[in-house]
Parts: structure tokens; C-alpha cells; sequence
């Protein structure tokens, strides 16, 4: 009896931490041309299994599935999607591999003295280190310089053959986009997709 009424204590408590930590929601849309759908993943460790990096905690990405009805053909441009978060009216392109994970090595100096070389960056809303390299820097004047690398990226080429392929098609068409956004809650959440006349509008649970 005793074990029973602990179990009705602790079940509402599991199922409300349950539902305050969802981090995946998946929302569908349509309009005339299209059918648009799509799951957001806005914890970082959901992150690695998708692109293997956690992105420094900067971004949320999207799994999307656009259907184009009919056998229309539909053109399919990244800039044509935004993320909207309810949270200080903040909203967010996607970025494209290049954006997020930089080629090239970044060199601090100080006083002319190289102090510290970081292969590749990971970029987002605000200034990060080099990738989870890190590096010291001592006190004065330090001046950053990013220099070209003949060896690319191996995060940005994984990102670039994941993403949401642009084109002209008839067929359904699938892909990741990469959205500059952190800490955020999914209810908070709205993805645009389209002009004013055919907009395809998403709200997350």
C-alpha cells in the first residue's frame, strides 16, 4: 500500500520533468505548392547524433521535408525560412556549413609575438573559441587574424552534405538547416517558410 501511494506521488512529478525538458517537436504545414514538415532539436547532446558536434551550443537545427503537390515543380532556397522565438522577438536565418565551421586557422598575437594557433572555429551568435581547441591568452593587447588553410573542415563538410539541398524539383526533397539560436524553450518557437501570399507558418510543442 505504502509503495503504491509513493508511485502516485512520484508519476505526475516524472511526467511534468518530462515534458519541461522536450527538446524534439515535429510540426507539419501546407500550402498550395507544398507540403512542409519539420522536427526541431534544440539540445546541443541531440546535436551530436545529428552532425556529430554540439555545435558549441549555439544553434538549433532543423530536420525538413519538403513535398511538393501535384507534380508542381517548387524552388527550394534556404533564405526563404526563419526562425521566430517568442523569447525577445529574436529571429535567425540559417547558416550554411561555412558560416559555422570556419576554414582556415586562427592566430592570436600580442604585441606583434604569435601567441596561440587554433585550427578551424565554430561561429554563432557570439564569438567562440577555435572548435573546442581553446587558448591562453595573456594580459595586454591581442589581436585576432584568421588565416586560409589548404585542409578543410571536417565538421564543415559534414554540414554541407547534410543540409537542405536547394533546387528546382518536383520530388520531395529532405535536409538539415542550421539556425543561430540557443536557450531556448520549443513552445517558444515558430518557423516561417515562404512569402506573405504563400506562407507556410509552424508552431512547436
Amino acid at each position: 500500500m505504502v509503495v503504491r501511494f509513493f508511485s502516485l506521488i512520484l508519476l505526475p512529478l516524472v511526467l511534468l520533468n518530462a515534458a519541461a525538458k522536450k527538446t524534439i517537436s515535429t510540426a507539419r504545414g501546407e500550402n498550395e505548392d507544398l507540403i512542409l514538415t519539420v522536427t526541431l532539436h534544440i539540445d546541443p547532446e541531440e546535436l551530436k547524433q545529428l552532425v556529430s558536434s554540439d555545435l558549441d551550443g549555439h544553434y538549433i537545427i532543423a530536420e525538413v521535408k519538403v513535398d511538393p503537390k501535384y507534380g508542381k515543380d517548387v524552388t527550394i532556397d534556404r533564405g526563404d525560412f526563419l526562425l521566430r522565438s517568442d523569447k525577445e522577438g529574436e529571429k535567425a536565418k540559417p547558416f550554411a556549413g561555412s558560416q559555422i565551421a570556419g576554414q582556415g586557422t586562427l592566430v592570436l598575437s600580442q604585441e606583434g609575438a604569435e601567441v596561440k594557433k587554433s585550427k578551424w572555429s565554430i561561429g554563432g551568435p557570439v564569438m567562440v573559441g577555435g572548435a573546442g581547441n581553446g587558448s591562453e591568452v595573456n594580459k595586454g593587447t591581442t589581436k585576432a587574424t584568421m588565416k586560409e588553410d589548404d585542409k578543410e573542415n571536417p565538421l564543415k563538410k559534414l554540414l554541407d552534405s547534410k543540409i537542405l539541398p536547394e533546387k528546382k524539383t518536383d520530388q520531395p526533397v529532405s535536409g538539415l538547416l542550421y539556425f543561430p539560436m540557443e536557450k531556448q524553450k520549443m513552445k517558444d518557437l515558430q518557423l516561417d517558410f515562404g512569402g506573405r501570399e504563400n506562407r507556410i507558418s509552424l508552431r512547436f510543442k
